[in-house]
C-alpha cells in the first residue's frame, strides 16, 4: 500500500465518524447541511484513498478516480459555503444552486474523461495531466472561498455571544488553513505530486471535531448516547445471527438464499418488536454512563410535569425544582424570580442553596427588576435565555443604567431562563455557573428549555392559587388581612411562643366617632377613610408585624417578639400618624387604641383579645384619641373576676408548664434548674414538717418560679458577663411578670406569693416589695434558699461552679441577711444527710458574690 494514502485515509475515517454521529439528529436545516458537507469531505478523502493506495493500478483506473477527486473538491467547497450560509441563518441563495450545478457538470465531464487526460505513478508519487482545469477550478472556487471567509468574519464581528465568537474563530482558522495548503500544493513543484491538500482537510476535520466537542456546535453527547445504544442492540442481533449459524450450519446451507433472507427477516422483526425493553434498558445504562452523579436528578427533571403538576404551593414548588435543576446540570446554584403582586417588579423570591457557608462566588444575591426594565421587556419579547455577560452586545440592553448592570453581574447569576405561559412572562429561572468551569452543553440548555415550557403553566397555576388564598385572607376594602385570618394567625403565634418561648403584643384600635362621620359625609367617604387608615397602619409597622381589619371600623395589629412597652411606641406612632394626616377642613379623624401582651395578660386567645378590648374601651371612656395599656385597665378593675373559660382549665395548665420548660431550655447553663429547685424546696418543706397543701404549692412554685423570664429579652438571659444597671432592672421584673401570668389560672393562684417574693431578702433589701423577715411568705423564703443553692453548685458562664462545702459556707455567711436562718439550717441538714450524691463539681470558673447582688 502507498504510504501517502494514509493522509486521506485518516481524514476519511474522521469524517465518517463525524457523519455517522451527525446523521441520527438531522432534524434542523443547519444539521442537514452540515451532514452534507461531512459527506462531501468524506467522498473527497475516500476517492483520494482509492486513487493513491495502489501504485500498480492501470491508467484507466487512475484517470477514473483522479477525475472523481477533482470533482469532489468543488463539491466540498460549495457544500461548506452552503453550511456557512445556514450557520449565519441565511437561505441557500442562487449562488449555492449554481455551485451545485457546476459540480454536477464537472462530475459528468470527469466520468467522460474530459478532465483528466492522463495519470500515472513514478515511484509512489502520482502525476496527472489536467491542463487548464486547474485554472478553471481556481476561477470557479475563488468566489466561494472568498464568500466563506467573509461570512465567517461577519459572524465573528457581529456575534454577541463570546462562545459563538470562539466557535466561529476556530472555523475561520480551520478553513483558512485548508485553503492556504490546498492552493500552495498545485503551484509548488516540490509538493505538486503529494496529497498535501488532504493534510489541510485533515486539520480542518480535527478543528471541526474540537469545535463540536468544546463549543457544542451539535448535541454530540446525545448523538453518541443514541449511537452507542443502537450499536449495542445491533451487536445483540449480530450475535444472535452468529449463534443461529453456529448451531445449525447445515440447516442454513441447504436452504435457498431467499428463504434464509425471509427466515432471518422474520427473526429480526420479532426481535426488534420484542426489543423495546432491551433498548430502554440499554439506553438507561448508556445515559447513566454519560451522566453518572447527575443521572437521577436529570430523570426527575424529565418527569417534571408528572411530579410537579399537582403542587400549588410556590414554596414547595421552589424547594423541589431549584435543587433538582442545580444538581442535574451541575451548577453552583439556582434562583427563581417572580412578579411581586404589589410592586409588579420581578424579584428574587427563592434561592438554592440558602446556606450562609456557601463560597462567595457561589452565593446568589437577590435582584429586583422593574416590570418595564429593558431586560424584562427583552426576555418577554424574545423568550430566549440571557447571559448577563452579553448585555452590552445586545442593542436593546445597551441603554441599561450601569448600576443595574453591576447589580446583575454581582449577583453571581450565570444565565436567565424565562418562564412563559400563554405568551406572558411568568417568572425567570436564574442559574449559576458550571462547577467544572465549563459552559452549559446543548443537552443542558435543551433540558432546561423543556422545563421552562412546562414550568410556566405550573408556576402560573401556583400563583393563581396563592393569589386566591391571599384574597381569601384579605379585606377587599383596606387590603389588610381579614377577621378570619386574624384568629388563625393569633392561634399560630400563641402556639409558636408556647413551644419556643417568647412574647408578643396585640393592639386593638377603633376609629373615633366613625358612625357620625358616615352620617355626615356618606359611606363612600367613610370607605375612603378606612382605606387610608389601613394604609397608615401598614406603613407604621415592621415587615414581620401583621395588620388586620377586625370588623367595621376596628383594626388589630399583632407584634411578634414585642414587649408591651415597645408596642405602646408603635401604637402611638400609628395614632399620631393618623391624627396628623387628618384634613383640617373636614371632621378630624382620630383613633383609640388598647394594648395587651402575651403571656402577661393571659395565655388563651380569648384573654389576650379581651384585655386589649378592655384597654380600648378604657381609652374611649377617657376621651378618645389615646392609647391605653392592659395595666391601665387593671388599675381601674383590681377586683375583676377571672373568666369562667379559664377556671380549672387543663389546657391553660399545660401551656403554663410548657412555658416553664421553654424558659429552662433557653439557656444550656440553666437547663433543669426549675426541676432541681423544686426538689430542693420540697426536701426543705418536708424536713420542716409543713402541711401537705403547702408542700404541693411549693412543688408547683419551684417549677414555675422563673416563668416570668419569658418576658425578658434573650440577650439579657444569655449574657455571659455581669448585667448593667438597666439590664438588672429588667431582670428584676420577672417575679411580677410571673405572678401576672399565673393569676389567670385558678389552680395556680396559691403559688403566686411564693413566685412573686422569692427574691425578697431577709433583711428587707430584696425585691419587688422589700419585705422583711417573717413578712416574706415561708414558701418564698424556702424557694430563695433552694434557688440560691442550685445557682451556686451549677456551672454558669460568668463564674465558677462552687463545691458542696463552698455553697454551704456561702449559705451560712448570708444567713440572717439574705436568707431565713431557720430555713438555712434545715437545708444544710438535708444536704449533709444526703451528702449531695447527685452533684458533680467543677472549679474552672471564679464565683463572686457581691453585696446586694442576686445570686442567680
Amino acid at each position: 500500500m502507498n504510504l501517502w494514502a494514509l493522509i486521506p485515509l485518516i481524514s476519511c475515517v474522521i469524517f465518517i465518524i463525524l457523519f455517522l454521529s451527525v446523521l441520527p439528529q438531522v432534524k434542523k436545516r443547519i444539521e442537514r447541511i452540515f451532514a452534507l458537507f461531512l459527506f462531501a469531505s468524506m467522498i473527497w478523502s475516500f476517492t483520494a484513498v482509492m486513487l493513491l493506495h495502489n501504485i500498480s493500478a492501470s491508467s484507466n483506473y487512475l484517470i477514473f478516480w483522479n477525475g472523481l477527486v477533482i470533482a469532489a473538491i468543488p463539491l466540498v467547497v460549495v457544500s461548506y459555503y452552503h453550511f456557512i450560509r445556514a450557520y449565519n441563518n441565511k437561505k441557500a441563495g442562487m449562488g449555492v444552486w449554481i455551485g451545485y450545478a457546476i459540480v454536477s457538470v464537472i462530475i459528468i465531464l470527469s466520468l467522460m474523461g474530459y478532465v483528466v487526460k492522463d495519470a500515472y505513478f513514478i515511484g509512489n508519487l502520482l502525476y496527472h495531466d489536467i491542463f487548464y482545469w486547474d485554472f478553471i477550478l481556481a476561477a470557479i472556487l475563488i468566489p466561494f472561498l472568498s464568500m466563506i471567509i467573509m461570512l465567517l468574519y461577519r459572524r465573528y464581528k457581529n456575534s454577541i455571544d463570546p462562545t459563538d465568537r470562539n466557535r466561529t474563530s476556530y472555523l475561520i482558522v480551520g478553513w483558512s488553513l485548508l485553503v492556504i495548503i490546498s492552493y500552495i500544493t498545485p503551484f509548488t513543484p516540490s509538493l505538486k505530486t503529494l496529497p498535501i491538500d488532504h493534510i489541510g482537510n485533515l486539520i480542518n476535520a480535527l478543528i471541526i471535531s474540537y469545535t463540536i466537542f468544546k463549543f457544542n456546535l451539535l448535541n454530540i453527547q446525545m448523538i453518541f448516547r443514541k449511537l452507542l445504544t443502537y450499536i449495542i442492540v445491533i451487536g445483540v442481533l449480530f450475535a444472535l445471527t452468529t449463534v443461529l449459524f453456529f448451531i445449525s450450519p447445515d440447516f442454513f446451507t441447504n436452504l435457498p438464499l431467499f428463504i434464509i433472507v425471509i427466515i432471518l427477516s422474520l427473526i429480526y422483526i420479532f426481535v426488534i418488536l420484542a426489543s423495546a425493553p432491551l433498548i430502554k434498558l440499554v439506553s438507561k445504562g448508556v445515559d447513566y454512563l454519560f451522566y453518572r452523579k447527575t443521572y437521577d436528578y436529570r430523570q426527575e427533571l424529565l418527569n417534571f410535569n408528572k411530579k410537579m403538576s399537582h403542587i400549588l404551593n410556590l414554596d414547595e414548588l421552589a424547594k423541589e425544582i431549584l435543587p433538582t435543576i442545580s444538581k442535574a446540570i451541575n451548577v453552583t446554584g439556582a434562583s427563581l424570580m417572580l412578579q411581586d403582586n404589589k410592586t409588579g417588579n420581578f424579584e428574587t423570591q427563592f434561592i438554592y442553596p440558602e446556606d450562609e457557608n456557601t463560597a462567595p462566588e457561589s452565593t446568589f444575591k437577590k435582584v429586583s427588576l422593574e416590570a418595564d426594565s429593558a431586560i424584562i421587556v427583552w426576555m418577554d419579547k424574545k423568550g430566549k435565555p440571557l447571559n448577563p455577560e452579553q448585555m452590552d452586545a445586545i442593542p436593546e440592553l445597551r441603554g441599561l443604567w450601569q448600576s443595574e448592570k453591576d447589580k446583575i453581574l454581582s449577583s453571581n447569576m450565570g444565565l436567565f431562563f424565562p418562564f412563559k405561559s400563554r405568551d406572558k412572562l411568568i417568572g425567570i429561572l436564574t442559574l449559576g455557573k458550571k462547577k467544572n468551569k465549563s459552559i452549559l452543553s446543548y443537552p443542558d440548555i435543551e433540558l432546561i428549555s423543556n422545563i421552562a415550557n412546562q414550568a410556566g403553566i405550573i408556576i402560573e397555576n401556583a400563583q393563581l392559587y396563592t393569589h386566591a388564598k391571599i384574597k381569601a385572607n384579605t379585606d377587599e376594602l383596606t387590603g389588610l388581612y381579614n377577621h378570619r385570618h386574624f384568629h388563625e394567625r393569633l392561634d399560630q403565634e400563641i402556639t409558636r411562643n408556647t413551644r419556643f418561648g417568647g412574647t408578643f403584643s396585640l393592639i386593638m384600635m377603633d376609629v373615633d366617632l366613625f358612625k357620625s362621620y358616615n352620617d355626615i359625609y356618606g359611606h363612600l367617604a367613610g370607605d375612603h377613610v378606612l382605606r387610608k387608615v389601613g394604609e397608615y397602619i401598614g406603613n407604621s409597622i415592621r415587615g414581620i408585624d401583621l395588620a388586620f381589619r377586625y370588623g367595621g371600623e376596628e383594626f388589630t395589629v399583632i407584634l411578634p417578639g414585642t414587649h408591651i412597652e415597645d408596642a405602646y411606641k408603635v401604637a402611638e406612632r400609628i395614632r399620631k400618624t393618623i391624627e396628623s394626616k387628618s384634613s383640617l377642613k373636614a371632621m378630624p379623624i382620630t383613633i383609640s387604641l388598647g394594648i395587651s401582651s402575651w403571656p402577661s395578660d393571659g395565655i388563651m386567645k380569648e384573654e389576650i383579645i379581651g384585655r386589649a378590648d378592655e384597654a380600648l374601651y378604657l381609652a374611649k371612656q377617657l376621651g378618645r384619641n389615646r392609647t391605653c395599656l392592659s395595666s391601665d385597665n387593671k388599675k381601674q378593675h383590681d377586683t375583676q373576676l377571672i373568666s369562667s373559660e379559664i377556671r380549672s382549665n387543663p389546657k391553660a395548665l399545660s401551656i403554663i408548664y410548657a412555658l416553664a420548660a421553654t424558659v429552662d431550655a433557653k439557656d444550656s447553663y440553666t437547663y433543669g434548674h426549675s426541676r432541681k429547685v423544686s426538689e430542693y424546696a420540697i426536701a426543705i418543706a418536708e424536713s420542716m414538717k409543713l402541711p401537705n397543701e403547702k408542700i404541693e404549692c411549693i412543688r408547683s412554685a419551684g417549677l414555675l418560679h422563673d416563668i416570668g423570664k419569658i418576658g425578658i429579652p434573650d440577650y439579657i438571659l444569655n449574657k455571659n458577663t455581669f448585667l448593667s444597671s438597666d439590664e438588672n432592672q429588667l431582670i428584676k421584673k420577672h417575679p411580677k411578670i410571673g405572678s401576672e401570668i399565673l393569676k389567670h389560672v385558678i389552680d395556680l393562684v396559691n403559688c403566686i406569693p411564693a413566685i412573686l417574693h422569692h427574691h425578697e431578702r431577709y433583711d428587707g433589701t430584696g425585691y419587688p416589695s422589700g419585705l422583711v423577715g417573717e413578712k416574706i411568705p415561708i414558701e418564698a423564703r424556702i424557694l430563695s434558699v433552694a434557688d440560691a443553692y442550685d445557682a451556686m453548685v451549677s456551672l454558669r458562664p460568668y463564674r465558677r461552679q462552687l463545691s458542696l462545702q463552698e455553697a454551704v459556707d456561702e449559705l451560712k455567711s448570708c444567713s440572717g441577711t439574705q436568707f431565713d436562718p431557720v430555713i438555712v439550717d434545715a437545708f444544710i441538714k438535708v444536704v449533709q444527710k444526703n451528702n449531695a450524691d447527685s452533684v458533680v463539681y467543677n472549679n474552672d470558673y471564679i464565683y463572686q458574690l457581691k453585696e446586694n447582688e442576686d445570686i442567680d
